[in-house]
């Protein structure tokens, strides 16, 4: 596919999600569904990579038990081969998305970094509002823990995502809340909590970096 892609200005997700789900449907194996998972990303382009995870969203609201499960089935294979369907921010530092360098300055990632990164910190997109931030990680938690084995592999692929001393995607505060989330979603907290958990940690790592200015000021 050439070009740039678009989004129409009313989107219709219900029948976008129920697309996705038809054509994985038809598909023989789940490797033809992470196939066809890439290339929707792909085909779709760093800029509206956010309109995959919306149609995540849709498939977690709208889709039965064997259209999740056909979706998060799929999922799992992607985690465990390393082809997890990714978009691209820009790199910890970096100024926009479309910036460019000798080592370069985008970094892919799945949904729930992603969307952690574009929440905490500059991402080179419109900053994301706390409501919407909320609501689209209650939906893709909803969706992912509704297969166990999804679930536990994305909690370990999230904190060796943050525990990656060379990982200059994320920023320090941001790595601290998001392996609070990956801890509280692994013990079985409520996704609500869950997603509080990571909140208060975002507050509080931004506190104790004020609290140290403060001293170092007073010194």
């Amino acid at each position: 596919m050439t070009g740039t892609l678009t989004l129409k200005e009313n989107p219709d997700w219900y029948a976008a999600a129920q697309a996705l789900i038809n054509s994985c449907a038809t598909l023989k194996s789940i490797d033809e569904r992470v196939r066809l998972m890439e290339k929707v990303c792909l085909d779709m382009g760093e800029n509206i990579y956010p309109a995959f995870l919306q149609i995540l969203c849709y498939v977690e609201k709208y889709g039965d038990d064997s259209a999740q499960s056909l979706i998060t089935d799929t999922l799992v294979n992607a985690l465990t081969t390393g082809r997890l369907p990714s978009g691209k921010l820009s790199a910890w530092g970096a100024a926009t998305v479309n910036s460019s360098s000798a080592f370069g300055q985008t970094r892919s990632l799945g949904p729930i970094e992603y969307l952690c990164a574009w929440y905490s910190q500059p991402s080179g997109r419109h900053p994301l509002p706390a409501n919407s931030f909320q609501q689209v990680m209650l939906s893709l938690l909803t969706l992912i823990s509704s297969n166990e084995s999804a679930k536990q592999l994305y909690c370990e692929k999230l904190i060796a995502e943050v525990q990656d001393p060379i990982n200059g995607t994320l920023s320090s505060q941001t790595k601290i809340a998001m392996e609070k989330l990956a801890q509280e979603w692994r013990s079985g907290n409520t996704l609500e909590n869950i997603v509080d958990a990571y909140f208060n940690a975002l507050q509080g790592d931004r506190l104790d970096r004020l609290n140290n200015i403060d001293l170092l000021l007073r010194r």
